[in-house]
């Protein structure tokens, strides 16, 4: 039933109106009467009728001011303007505020009626249309994150979804991603965390897991969130402005696990990958991320790692990762030191343990193969290889990798696909070499205050960024761990074997600055030089 109002100031016209419109009262209830523009504005407001009979002429406040103010309150409202004049002017005011039609009094009791039964059934279509999109908007909030689930699972793989390509999926999703940086988020010990509890508990357990990282979005149209069952959460993340170092991604990633630990009994490990510049490169990101993120998997405590954290704690010697990501970070020592036999025999050790550990059924062998060769060919690329055609490679393999299912064929696929990516590692040697002539280069100028390493890059003629990941390779520490060390090297010689003052052995061995000779021997040493030199001269 649609309610309706008839507003006149007359009160045998409103008498008469409510006489005809009552021959369909099943139809129209409830029916209310105005006597003037204001009370029609006011009754509105409280009933909210469906249908409005307004005439124009009336004190206080006339219909056209009426039906304006009616129809910016409530625009869904159906409106049929009564007037004795028949007027252009008016008609053309009355449907300029929005109103559905016009009648001259006296209106025909037939003709009125046929008009409001015309409009119900107006009403009554709108309404079940609003029903259908509202029903089609709920379909869609359900299905967009299983699509942005599965958009993250191409990406992170370097594949295009089923029937479409990233961009269009992207624009479906209202998304856009612009300097991409992983983040992989784990819940710590969720095998233990999830016994005794029912699939729909761990259901809203990782639904309000990824309500909790999406409120912590400060831009929620430039991220994708995708999640599994094993209690792991992939982040695509727009690393621009606020998060474009990797500071701030650091800083970034302890905020989330704060705010995971103060909502939710449990604590994550959160590995970062670094940003890059290009969609095509997130496969990059996510293996640093993941490695990283795995390398400290076992402790039980809040903490965010990102790939660098890994390569500076192995040049420490300690091995708190398990023996599987151990073989991985070896194996990617293998590709960039051009080790091929070596890197095939590890591979299949690796796909060995995969085998007889809790890997045997496929799909899962398969995702942890492609993570692995995915592995490699991040190591390809910090070691110098041209990035867009390793990535090339990457993808037309990872296709390929939905045609088998057994775990011979997956093995087959894993090596044929190293074999494939050694074969673009011709170079890697001979970049070796360099960064032994760089070695030489620094001990011989490492005195030098202004040594950089972009210079000692030059030197050996490779880009900085490639210098920087060949060296922590090479020399299993930084380039600056590296230059600090032979400084202060040499400045415990001096100090055990000449009598120059402390503040003229910092200015020999690069430091101008002796106050941060100080504090780097402290560091280095736990004393101070003068301490070093008298314990150390009987």
């Amino acid at each position: 039933m649609s309610g309706i109002l008839i507003v006149d100031d007359m009160p045998v016209i409103r008498s008469t109106l409510v006489n005809v419109i009552s021959k369909k009262e099943m139809l129209f209830s409830p029916i209310l009467e105005a006597a003037n523009g204001e009370e029609a504005v006011a009754l509105t407001r409280i009933h909210k009728p469906d249908i409005i009979l307004m005439d124009i002429k009336m004190p206080v406040l006339n219909g056209l001011q009426a039906t304006a103010t009616i129809r910016q309150e409530q625009p869904n409202v159906k409106i049929l303007m009564l007037s004795a004049y028949d007027e252009f002017s008016y008609v053309q005011k009355a449907l300029k505020l929005g109103a559905r039609d016009y009648l001259l009094k006296p209106v025909r009791p037939n003709k009125l009626l046929d008009l409001l039964v015309e409009v119900q059934q107006e009403i009554q279509d709108e309404r079940r249309d609003l029903r259908t999109v509202e029903i089609v908007k709920e379909s869609l909030q359900k299905t967009l994150p299983i699509i942005e689930t599965n958009l993250v699972e191409n990406l992170i793989r370097g594949t295009n979804p089923e029937g479409t390509t990233i961009d269009e999926a992207l624009a479906y999703l209202g998304k856009r991603i612009q300097w991409p940086v992983v983040l992989v988020i784990k819940v710590d010990n969720f095998d233990l965390f999830s016994q005794g509890k029912t699939k729909q508990t761990l259901q809203q357990f990782h639904t309000d897991l990824v309500k909790l990282v999406h409120a912590m979005l400060p831009d929620p149209q430039g991220a994708l969130i995708g999640y599994s069952n094993s209690g792991r959460i992939i982040v695509i993340l727009s690393a621009n402005q606020s998060l474009a170092t990797a500071r701030q991604l650091h800083e970034f990633g302890e905020s989330i696990c704060r705010y995971i630990s103060a909502s939710l009994p449990v604590t994550v490990k959160i590995g970062l990958g670094k940003r890059h510049m290009e969609v095509e490169s997130i496969p990059l990101s996510y293996a640093e991320a993941n490695l990283a993120r795995r390398y400290y998997g076992r402790s039980q405590e809040n903490q965010v790692v990102g790939i660098d954290d890994i390569v500076d704690d192995l040049s420490d010697n300690q091995t708190s990762s398990s023996f599987l990501v151990q073989k991985e970070l070896q194996l990617v020592q293998f590709v960039q030191l051009n080790q091929n036999t070596e890197a095939n025999l590890l591979i299949n050790e690796i796909v060995d343990y995969l085998s007889k550990n809790d890997y045997v059924h496929p799909n899962t062998m398969k995702n942890h193969c492609a993570e692995l060769v995915t592995l490699v060919a991040w190591g390809a690329v910090n070691a110098g290889l041209d990035e867009p055609k390793i990535l090339e490679l990457l993808h037309e393999q990872v296709r390929a990798l939905s045609s088998w299912n057994s775990a011979p064929e997956i093995r087959a696929w894993t090596l044929n696909s190293l074999s494939e990516m050694m074969t673009l590692v011709e170079g890697i040697s001979q970049r070796q070499d360099a960064i032994e002539d760089a070695v030489e280069y620094i001990h011989e100028n490492f005195r030098r205050s202004d040594l950089m390493q972009k210079e000692v890059a030059d030197a050996v003629s490779l880009s900085q960024s490639h210098f920087s990941s060949q060296f922590k390779v090479k020399m299993k520490m930084s380039y600056v761990k590296y230059l600090t060390a032979i400084r202060l090297d040499e400045a415990k010689k001096l100090l055990l074997t000449t009598d120059h003052s402390i503040a003229g052995i910092s200015e020999m061995v690069g430091y101008p600055n002796v106050t941060n000779f100080y504090r780097h021997f402290r560091s280095h040493t736990k004393m101070t030089p003068a301490a070093y030199r008298e314990a150390h001269s009987h």
